[in-house]
């Protein structure tokens, strides 16, 4: 469980199929799930020792093996060939691998069976080549076989009768065949797995199953399922469109015959209230809608009204196709049937009177909107995201000059759940301890305004992170909504370039934002420009060349970049924010880490890269000036 902790955010839950072994479609049962990346891990997976022995690698230990959400699995395991899961056992001197499911079955030393060999077959607990006395098939791993004779099996085969009576086909005996008949379509007719060696037929009914099939079949009738008031019967090779769904992507369907009622066997455990990113209230589960046009709203495609499909008690025009509410990265993995709704965000202040308020960070006294500040002072800053007050509307303190909120920032919710990590958070406003500040979970940068913070405080984020809804609206990309993508680390932001696992991304044109860039500012104030403010450039296709007017140096104008259209100057993003512009400059000159206004009329020398520190901001530390955050890490490091 520790090892998992390390790389996932977990919570204790309830789910189906697990992502350490693949297994568990049948039913829910107890475990814990990161809302992270959306992965769900059985509890006894969660659990897995940390360290076996196993005799089909008896020279090494082996050792528990967590991947990270963003990372793909390309290795297979070694005894069944399946495709590894996030969590296996690993032997890094052989590159060995095997997954949780293997790891736990039970080694059989001999197999004794005579309608295979008439003499007992042994184990070879080495991957060496052979070729199955049955099959004929050429393979590497471990054989069981016949010194006697020198034959070599498979397990399976050597486990394999040349006949049997199947519950999912229970008209015919099925035969057992080495090879594919050419009227076939080669696949197992309940999973649709290839056969890697042997399965069982009926020449028949054209009916085949895999080994695995063939020793763990679905159940063939279902008692007081969840999904139908009936008991269901499985019906394989029929081709039907699902009464839940509304597809008809697998031809294994479980029926009811009297009502004419025909299921996926996925959709038997459809959960029948759930809370999906796309939508603010719950969405529940109906059979069938009332006739109409409708659209879903997360892939925006036709819905078939007289299928099920979940929809809003409190939206009736909101509807959303089964598959793709339950999709990952959609939905949370939790059923809330029977979970009382709490729809209420708790608010952060209480009305006095118009355009009075009194905010819970600031109770000793009353705020009071102001539709403009007074000036363009740039050491006016918000409390809450430390932002600059120029223009908007704000709230300011009737007593303390310097407690100040943006309207939009004052009217945060004090608890809400979060649209990045889906978790439960609060509104803090605790600062940092004395000479510390705060990173953001989400867009890194740091920051000492307030702070949504997860229940388990694995997350925390800077006000501007925790208030991104979704779907989100960019003016850069005004056609389309951006939604929430969790993505394999190969997503490049089109604001900056970055490559990122968690970014903003537009499901109708390979449009994407990362984190950081689009919390960006709109406008920004800069000494090198006095008299405007800086206005935020979304790229443009030109063949004129630009230079920053900070650093000195090109910048690629189909990157994002800050503009003053009266002087015509342009800014790196970088050079117009530096490290430390969400950090509020603190007054107090005892403090061993301040941030300071880069503003007077000689530039201080970093301590650490030995340059004019350019940036709007510097930190000091001790005795050391410090340009950006790297410049302060390096700091720390040789202070240390």
């Amino acid at each position: 469980m520790e090892i998992l902790k390390k790389i996932y955010s977990l919570v204790p839950t309830r789910g189906l199929k697990c992502d350490g072994c693949n297994l568990g479609e049948d039913s829910y049962s107890d475990g814990y799930r990161c809302f992270r990346s959306g992965l769900f891990f059985h509890k006894q997976c969660s659990n897995s020792d940390i360290e076996i022995h196993n005799l089909y690698h008896p020279q090494h230990s082996l050792h528990i093996k967590v991947v990270a959400e963003y990372e793909d699995v390309h290795d297979k395991c070694k005894l069944c060939r399946g495709n590894l899961p996030k969590i296996y056992y690993y032997c890094s001197t052989c590159d060995f691998a095997i997954d949780l499911v293997c790891a736990r079955k039970e080694v059989i030393i001999t197999i004794q069976s005579l309608e295979i060999h008439e003499h007992r077959l042994s184990l070879i607990p080495k991957m060496v080549m052979f070729t199955c006395s049955l099959c004929g098939l050429l393979d590497d791993r471990f054989p069981y076989a016949c010194t006697l004779c020198d034959l070599s099996f498979h397990k399976d085969c050597a486990e394999s009768t040349p006949e049997i009576n199947y519950s999912c086909h229970p008209c015919h005996i099925l035969k057992r065949f080495t090879r594919v008949p050419s009227y076939t379509d080669g696949k197992c007719c309940l999973c649709g797995n290839t056969p890697h060696n042997i399965f069982y037929h009926c020449s028949i009914c054209n009916f085949s199953v895999d080994v695995d099939c063939a020793k763990n079949p679905p159940p063939f009738t279902l008692v007081q399922p969840k999904a139908h008031k009936h008991s269901l019967t499985l019906m394989p090779q029929r081709n039907f469109v699902c009464n839940v769904c509304g597809l008809d992507d697998d031809p294994n369907p479980y029926i009811c015959i009297p009502c004419n009622f025909m299921i996926h066997r996925n959709c038997i455990d459809i959960p029948r209230v759930i809370k999906i990113s796309r939508h603010d209230h719950r969405i529940y589960y109906n059979h069938c809608l009332e006739a109409g046009d409708r659209n879903c709203g997360v892939c925006h495609k036709e819905i078939n009204w007289t299928r099920g499909a979940y929809s809003c008690l409190k939206c009736p025009n909101f509807t959303y196709h089964v598959r793709c509410a339950t999709r990952s990265g959609i939905w949370d993995r939790i059923e809330l049937e029977g979970i009382p709704e709490n729809t209420l965000e708790v608010r952060s202040y209480k009305v006095i009177k118009e355009g009075v308020i009194e905010h819970f960070s600031h109770k000793d006294h009353t705020l009071k909107l102001k539709e403009e500040s007074d000036n363009n002072d740039e050491c006016i800053s918000c409390k809450a995201c430390t932002y600059p007050i120029f223009s908007s509307p704000f709230y300011s303190c009737m007593e303390c000059e310097d407690f100040m909120l943006h309207q939009k920032c004052a009217y945060l919710p004090k608890q809400k759940v979060d649209s990045l990590y889906k978790m439960s958070t609060t509104l803090s406003t605790k600062k940092p301890m004395t000479g510390s500040f705060k990173i953001c979970s989400a867009c890194q940068n740091v920051y000492n305004g307030f702070t949504y913070e997860s229940d388990n405080k694995c997350v925390r984020l800077d006000v501007r992170c925790g208030s991104i809804p979704e779907p989100f609206v960019h003016e850069s990309h005004p056609l389309h909504s951006l939604y929430i993508n969790y993505s394999k680390g190969n997503m490049v932001c089109n604001a900056c370039g970055d490559k990122s696992t968690m970014v903003l991304s537009c499901e109708e044109c390979e449009f994407v934002l990362d984190i950081k860039c689009s919390i960006l500012p709109k406008i920004v104030k800069h000494e090198n420009d006095k008299d405007h403010l800086l206005s935020l450039c979304y790229g443009e296709n030109t063949s004129e060349r630009y230079w920053c007017e900070v650093c000195e140096e090109e910048l690629n104008p189909k990157k994002w970049f800050y503009s003053c259209d009266h002087c015509v100057i342009t800014f790196h993003i970088k050079c117009a924010l530096g490290d430390f512009t969400w950090m509020e400059p603190r007054g107090d000159d005892e403090s061993p880490k301040n941030v300071f206004r880069n503003n007077r009329m000689t530039r201080p020398i970093c301590s650490v890269c030995y340059s004019l520190c350019q940036f709007p901001s510097v930190l000091i530390f001790g005795v050391s000036c410090c340009c950006s955050l790297r410049c302060f890490q390096k700091a720390v490091h040789i202070v240390a």
